[in-house]
């Protein structure tokens, strides 16, 4: 029998990549084990797919060691938020003791030892333990920003009074969906030899914007004036603290990192835009268009 594949964080909010992993295994028939950390009402599309739904906590090395049990190959993502490298110390650790051998892991472009962002640091502790763990990795560097980024951090300006205030400089920037980036890892799970040059790879997206494109854009589709205002990493932080009183994905530990990746690219230029996704997967990665008129993002 067909070992399944661990799926990490498939009830996941943001971007959702966990979900779309998991659904996308299940429709080309492969096993799939499902970590969740709750059992509610979000595992039920699960089950129906025919997935195998297991309670972990990526913070509880315990709980990890009957949801590893078997499993050989793990798409590993972690929330915007902090605790990552305790969270990888503890499913390296249950890895090694089950013989977990092959690690897909969502990653972000600014991982990297000298990042901006304290996130960014502590991802790229996290890859450097799993790898130390033995594992045989491929780290998905996400080259660009998430479009559902638009909806997370500026319902709330495009709700009051359409003017989008962030810290990022009016510059060209790759944006990509959550989806194109689960369809890339589940390539990555089922094709790692397509993937050259590992372990860190950095799908982006052949899509660039600047933010008055993107505040354009987004304004045509809703049939309103949007504008775009830069305001300093301080202030953007305290902002997106200020919309966390009514938004639970929100937190200190994303509005420091996003606010400071935004205010660092003032001195740096953005990774460049590429084609990995359909180079590798066959399919063109979304655009802002597509991804409104399909409405996989929603205002």
């Amino acid at each position: 029998m067909e070992k399944p594949i661990l799926v990490v964080g498939a009830t996941g909010r943001h971007g959702g990549t966990g979900g779309i992993v998991a659904r996308t295994l299940r429709e080309r028939k492969i096993p799939v084990r499902a970590l969740v950390r709750t059992l509610d009402e979000r595992v039920e599309p699960l089950k129906a797919l025919g997935a195998e739904v297991v309670k972990a906590d990526l913070h509880d090395r315990l709980s990890l060691l009957p949801a590893l049990d078997g499993i050989k190959a793990a798409y590993f993502t972690y929330p915007i938020a902090g605790g990552i490298v305790e969270a990888a110390a503890n499913f390296a650790s249950a890895g090694r003791a089950t013989g977990l051998h092959r690690l897909v892991v969502m990653s972000m472009g600014p991982s990297h030892a000298q990042s901006p962002s304290h996130l960014g640091r502590a991802q790229w502790l996290a890859e450097d333990l799993f790898e130390w763990a033995g594992f045989k990795c491929l780290h998905l560097r996400i080259a660009a920003a998430f479009l559902e980024n638009i909806e997370m951090l500026h319902r709330q300006d495009l709700e009051g009074d359409g003017v989008i205030r962030n810290a990022f400089p009016d510059i060209p920037m790759s944006w990509i969906a959550g989806e194109d980036c689960a369809r890339i890892a589940v390539a990555a799970l089922l094709n790692p030899e397509k993937f050259a040059g590992g372990p860190a790879v950095y799908p982006g997206s052949p899509y660039q914007y600047t933010q008055s494109e993107l505040v354009g854009i987004v304004g045509d589709f809703l049939g309103r004036k949007l504008r775009h205002e830069c305001i300093s990493k301080e202030a953007w932080r305290e902002r997106i603290m200020a919309f966390s009183a009514k938004d639970p994905r929100l937190n200190a530990d994303m509005a420091g990192h996003i606010s400071s990746v935004a205010a660092a690219l003032h001195k740096m230029k953005p990774l460049a835009p590429n084609d990995m996704i359909e180079e590798i997967t066959g399919v063109r990665a979304m655009s802002i268009r597509d991804a409104l008129e399909s409405k996989k993002l929603r205002f």
